[in-house]
């Protein structure tokens, strides 16, 4: 006969907490009448001698309590601590080796490069790994990503803060405490980036008796199939012209033209489409602008008020008199397009697998088309964040981005956009 063991009952502090105060209301005449625990047990499915042994431990916790003494149910209930049910084990257990606090203000005088791995970590501080695995997952210690960083000198610095102190509401501008930002709801900002086919590195979850998937094979790192697109990004918001949301996807664009193959080869016949890169230069740049960009912004975008565009100042994208608006040299981090979207576009277009080029392109577009308002907005909000820590930092870009909780006050308050 197969017998199954019972269940063990979690003894939660809840759990713990209405068991004694059971017991104390069967105190009758100063005692505990005979018979209490297997009551208390069954009421609360535990074994008796659990509940003997919780009243009891109880019992010792109580201030002046004293063994075989009567028991007063209202002074029981009084003084019992409120550690007496605690689930917390921070104290139990054997005492460690190596001292905690100790440790980490030796890993403070340790270079940042010789602790960029756990094992290199342990070698430095002379400690066994595993020390340092269990420092890390009671949280004492945290991985940190090191990016690079645009270098700035005093001139980078002074533009890069005049820029966001304009991006500020004239009418807060005199209260530090409640000074905002502008809405941004008349700002384009436009940048170009290159899309690779394929990235190196790409991790996927396979089963434990599954072989891995086949490796790609490329003859150089620098021949990886890649396009550049052209991008325009508006904040979104509520068009209470036409009664719709706006998006602030202005559009994304391929640089470059479509082709056909003369020869044939193992890979294409004669004839079959292929797509081919150019260089952007000015002329190609306001070509695209002109031809692509502004007509889409006339008619997708909601107009109230002068548009302002803004993109890198960059020799190939503005001569020195044009009237177009440049961002800061050297600040990525002051457009939305390389703050976050181009990041997370494409890790949403390497989802979808494409083949080639046209594949390639194909599914950006539509990667971009389906991208989220919500999301894009929350990328608009961390960029005032940005120029925030920008003032902060009196225009240096040595800072870290705070988090902001955005998709809590937007889930919070169900609206699809906030504001500062």
């Amino acid at each position: 006969m197969v017998t199954t063991r019972k269940k063990r009952v979690a003894m939660t502090e809840k759990l713990k907490k209405d068991v004694f105060t059971a017991c104390v209301v069967r105190v009758s005449r100063e005692i505990l009448p005979y018979g209490s625990f297997k009551a208390v047990g069954e009421t609360h499915k535990i074994h008796p001698r659990t509940v003997a042994n919780l009243w009891y431990s109880t019992l010792k916790q109580i201030p002046g309590y004293q063994p075989n003494t009567p028991l007063d149910p209202v002074s029981l209930l009084a003084n019992v601590p409120e550690t007496a049910f605690t689930t917390k084990f921070e104290n139990s257990g054997r005492n460690p080796k190596h001292d905690r606090d100790m440790l980490l203000q030796e890993i403070k005088n340790i270079d940042p490069t010789a602790r960029r791995t756990i094992r290199s970590l342990a070698g430095a501080v002379g400690i066994p790994v595993m020390t340092i695995w269990r420092m890390k997952q009671s949280k004492k210690l945290k991985v940190h990503t090191m990016a690079l960083k645009p270098k700035l000198n005093d001139d980078h610095r002074l533009n890069r803060l005049f820029h966001c102190i304009a991006k500020n509401d004239k009418n807060t501008i005199n209260s530090v405490a409640e000074m905002t930002f502008k809405s941004m709801y008349n700002e384009i900002h436009i940048d170009e980036k290159w899309f690779f086919l394929v990235r190196d590195g790409l991790r996927c979850i396979v089963t434990q008796d599954e072989p891995p998937p086949k490796a790609i094979s490329v003859s150089h790192k620098s021949h990886i199939t890649k396009v550049m697109f052209l991008s325009a990004l508006a904040r979104p918001r509520f068009n209470h012209t036409t009664r719709q949301e706006f998006d602030g996807l202005i559009g994304i664009y391929p640089v470059g033209e479509i082709d056909m193959y003369v020869r044939a080869s193992h890979g294409h016949q004669p004839g079959d489409l292929k797509w081919c890169n150019v260089n952007m230069d000015r002329d190609l740049y306001r070509d695209m602008l002109f031809n692509f960009v502004l007509p889409d912004v006339k008619k997708k975008m909601p107009i109230d008020n002068n548009i302002i565009l803004q993109q890198d100042g960059a020799k190939a994208h503005l001569p020195d008199d044009d009237p177009l608006f440049a961002q800061p040299a050297q600040s990525p981090d002051l457009n939305v397009n390389d703050l976050g979207f181009f990041n997370s576009l494409q890790s949403r277009y390497y989802q979808t697998a494409p083949k080639d080029a046209l594949e390639l392109i194909e599914m950006v577009e539509e990667t971009y088309k389906n991208y989220p308002a919500k999301k894009l907005n929350r990328i608009w909000l961390t960029l005032q964040s940005v120029m925030n820590q920008v003032i902060n930092q009196r225009g240096d870009n040595d800072y870290t981005i705070p988090h902001m909780k955005k998709k809590f006050w937007n889930d919070k308050t169900n609206c699809h956009y906030r504001w500062m």
